[in-house]
């Protein structure tokens, strides 16, 4: 767990060992004539700041494991030439500290279809780990069955015909993904944002007068977006996970379900549903499926399945009943197609 600090600037101090990884106590300030349950945070004698207790919703989880060892996770100092309240040169401007609790995730992901399980996730690398032991993700697990499109061997052709130059094509291609990738995270971050806190949007709404749910984007082309989804394919009374993440660690493989509808919690029936932000899904392209699944129409929609089916695959082996999948395609507007599970090699 991380926690700033609050008080810092009623205990300057520009003691250069308090650095990010020093060793720092935090006890039970039982002098504080403030309150009675304070939290100091002390580098050896010296009283750095307080755990603060006003609107922290974990402060009395840490008074009651108390005393505490902890890292300093982030210092800032004034540097030379800058401005900031009363403090000098040198001096202690912000700082915050980390220290276990048994309520963290250990900074990865709590497995909905192995709930006793939890999986580290390095966003940079996009890599899931157990216990040292590299997972497989859906889109890595499927790709035996889809033949690529090979980029590097493809531009140096395609930029001679084009009078350009490998790197030109290259850069053009790779840019443009990227725009797009970019374009659809932010939908689908918008979605789960909206999923996940619309009842307190709500409330919001309607005590302040505002127009909208503000859960809902600012942005009116986002906002519009995720309107347009919700009116269209989400009824009152819903029971969803977003983002649900599931793993069978066992067979090392794991992945993240953008939308996952309990149809049926007692009987454990869902569905299982995918966001996705494209074009001419349905239109033959360069998808090429190999193997069982050579038959599959060349098109987005299949590689949608195959991904579907895998995150199926792994709640039916912790015992759900999946009724089928959905992908929900945003092209400038949403469509919905339903598929059924494909059955694969595991």
């Amino acid at each position: 767990m991380i926690q700033k600090l609050v008080g810092i600037s009623f205990n300057k101090t520009d003691n250069p060992n308090v650095e990010v990884g020093a060793s720092i106590d935090i006890i039970h300030d039982k002098t504080n004539k403030y309150s009675s349950k304070a939290i100091a945070v002390k580098f050896q004698d010296q009283l750095l700041g307080h755990i603060g207790e006003k609107d922290n919703e974990e402060h009395e989880n840490i008074f009651n494991i108390l005393p505490l060892t902890a890292k300093v996770q982030r210092v800032a100092r004034l540097e030379e030439g800058e401005e900031f309240g009363k403090f000098k040169t040198g001096e202690i401007t912000s700082l915050a500290v980390e220290f276990p609790m048994a309520t963290d995730e250990v900074g990865g992901l709590r497995s909905f279809t192995e709930p006793e399980e939890v999986v580290d996730f390095n966003v940079a690398e996009h890599e899931y780990t157990h216990k040292g032991k590299k997972l497989r993700g859906g889109s890595t697990y499927i790709k035996k069955w889809i033949k690529g499109f090979d980029a590097e061997a493809i531009a140096p052709r395609y930029a001679k015909s084009m009078g350009s130059t490998t790197k030109e094509i290259l850069g053009l291609w790779q840019g443009g993904g990227k725009v797009s990738a970019d374009f659809g995270t932010s939908i689908h971050e918008a979605l789960e944002h909206y999923e996940n806190f619309k009842e307190i949007g709500a409330i919001i709404r309607d005590k302040k007068d505002k127009p909208h749910n503000t859960a809902l984007p600012t942005h009116p082309l986002l906002r519009e977006i995720v309107m347009e989804f919700t009116a269209n394919f989400t009824h009152k009374g819903d029971n969803v996970v977003v983002e649900a993440f599931v793993s069978n660690v066992e067979l090392g493989l794991c992945g993240m379900i953008d939308r996952l509808l309990i149809v049926d919690e007692e009987q454990k029936i869902c569905r299982v549903q995918d966001y996705k932000i494209n074009v001419d899904c349905e239109e033959e392209g360069k998808e090429k499926f190999l193997g069982q699944f050579a038959d599959l129409p060349k098109n987005k929609l299949s590689k949608y399945q195959l991904q579907m089916s895998f995150y199926a695959r792994l709640l039916e082996l912790s015992g759900w009943n999946v009724e089928g999948l959905d992908a929900f395609v945003y092209d400038g507007e949403w469509k919905h197609y339903p598929m059924e599970v494909l059955k694969l090699d595991f």
